[in-house]
């Protein structure tokens, strides 16, 4: 969409439906993109239009102040209040999930564990045949998967899906630091006799692509860990990322995956998950039958 369409846009509303906005421009660009342009051309134009009807935490927060007060005092405020609000946010989903994934714990086949790329698949939907439970959390590392790695057990699941590391690098943590927690996590496991599938950590978008760099060297030890270990080893990235660069036809924001995405990476990952839970039922009855 030209920059003539959003002008039009932007000053035939004073509320733009940012939703079916994006859906128009389709997937030529990312949504952070779409609004980098809206509000360009709003402070170009002097314009006011309002580029959704939700009111973002920082109005609330300017509103508080009036025109006496200095500025370094009002960026001071915004600064803390900012910091609350967001770890207050994030940190009580973490808190209230993490909770729930250990009171609810029904035995399962299978666990999916991540982060938000995990929680945020319909897997339900797509394993309807198959006993699972998710246990993917927005904005979790491998340090806090680590810490959590009781809600994987506590199901007693016959096998583990396990994606993780993009937020690792996007906080700064270097790849060493990811692999040491992987390897322990994967041991957890596999001292409980659980079957694992390692996937791949996702590239992503033109937004945040100076992290590929350093997924490409996490990929790379992660899958010699698993073929020396004998742990299997998935690479989502063929099928979503085949250029090492996460596409705007699979994501609307550099990171998350649209419906198309988890299609894609559900039609590569179900029959791994039937052969390694029909080879874990296999392996249980010959165990039974020795004894």
């Amino acid at each position: 969409m030209e920059d003539e369409q959003l002008l039009a846009a932007l000053q035939q509303h004073p509320v733009l439906d940012l939703y079916q906005l994006f859906q128009e421009v389709g997937q030529t660009q990312s949504l952070y993109t779409l609004l980098e342009r809206l509000s360009s051309l709003k402070e170009h134009h002097h314009l006011d239009t309002r580029l959704s009807p939700f009111k973002p935490h920082i109005e609330a927060l300017l509103a508080q102040f009036d025109r006496t007060t200095p500025d370094s005092e009002i960026l001071k405020s915004v600064a803390i209040q900012s910091e609350i609000q967001q770890r207050g946010h994030s940190m009580s989903r973490y808190i209230m999930a993490s909770d729930n994934h250990r009171h609810f714990s029904p035995s399962v086949d299978l666990v999916m564990f991540g982060d938000s790329i995990t929680e945020w698949a319909p897997w339900a939907d797509i394993f309807r045949e198959i006993s699972m439970v998710n246990r993917g959390l927005a904005g979790d590392t491998t340090a806090g998967m680590l810490s959590r790695i009781d809600t994987t057990l506590n199901v007693k699941p016959k096998l583990v899906c396990f994606m993780a590391g993009i937020n690792d690098l996007a906080q700064g943590y270097s790849v060493d630091h990811i692999y040491q927690n992987y390897i322990e996590i994967l041991t957890t496991w596999r001292v409980q006799g659980i079957s694992i599938l390692v996937q791949s950590t996702l590239y992503v978008g033109c937004r945040l692509q100076g992290l590929n760099v350093q997924v490409s060297l996490l990929n790379q030890r992660l899958q010699a860990y698993c073929e020396q270990h004998e742990i299997e080893f998935l690479d989502v990235n063929k099928v979503l990322a085949p250029n090492q660069l996460l596409s705007n036809r699979y994501s609307c924001d550099d990171l998350h995956l649209n419906a198309q995405a988890y299609q894609a990476w559900s039609a590569l990952l179900q029959p791994k998950i039937e052969v390694l839970l029909l080879k874990t039922t296999q392996s249980a009855i010959d165990l039974s039958s020795m004894t």
